[in-house]
């Protein structure tokens, strides 16, 4: 009787990683469908119905992924922040092991690779800060967004060091300053207006700059390097 029973509970335990595997892809489906919409056209036009008729997903399940459209879009914006963190890491591991620029120079791979959804998810999350019902996945992010900000200054903290010999006390003015640089490049990118400039080779350019931040001695040399190679 053992035998039987042993078999029942792995078969138990088989069916809810399935199901389990099955919610999480369907979810996905939910918010890359939403994604999709969204970079296609503006918010007030995107409704649960069209995510549900586009997805070939019940509107009744999609309400039991997410109570409301706003959390679908909240979701969108701490995703995209979940996954910024996660290439920092793969940069820190980098740096770690000689690349001091590795984790700095992730931050803007990952802004820069999609101006668009990086433009989006910026604009959804002026428009959705000040819904109270969101307050705890705004928590959340803002979270998040902090352990990033630590992890870069850690590492700026640490080409301080091994640049200029000395190690300089480092104030958020770094992480502030690739914030600007990436969300200037976004701008730069989606602004028809200079789209005779070849934006691939300049956002390329941009990512090499911005990775010498926080390298303090060598930031004007780095510059004026990477300028001729652009120039050429």
């Amino acid at each position: 009787m053992k035998y039987p029973l042993k078999k029942a509970c792995n078969n138990s335990t088989h069916q809810i990683r399935y199901k389990k595997k099955l919610f999480k892809a369907r979810e996905n489906k939910i918010l890359d469908v939403t994604k999709a919409l969204l970079l296609s056209s503006d918010n007030g036009s995107v409704t649960v119905s069209k995510i549900a008729d586009i997805s070939k997903i019940g509107k009744g399940t999609i309400y039991k992924h997410f109570l409301t459209k706003n959390q679908i879009l909240v979701q969108i914006i701490l995703d995209h922040e979940k996954q910024l963190g996660k290439r920092l890491s793969m940069g820190i591991k980098s740096s770690e092991e000689g690349q001091i620029s590795a984790a700095c120079k992730s931050y803007f791979e990952y802004r820069l690779a999609e101006p668009e959804l990086d433009s989006l998810v910026q604009k959804l999350e002026k428009e959705l800060i000040d819904t109270n019902d969101l307050a705890p996945q705004f928590e959340e992010l803002h979270r998040i967004r902090r352990e990033n900000q630590i992890t870069l200054n850690r590492i700026f903290k640490k080409k301080q060091t091994e640049v200029n010999g000395d190690e300089e006390e480092c104030s958020d003015f770094h992480y502030f300053a690739c914030w600007a640089l990436a969300q200037g490049a976004v701008e730069l990118y989606l602004n028809k207006a200079h789209h005779q400039v070849d934006m691939g080779q300049l956002m390329t350019f941009i990512i090499e700059i911005g990775s010498t931040i926080g390298i303090n001695n060598k930031f004007i040399g780095a510059l004026q390097d990477q300028q001729k190679k652009y120039d050429s």
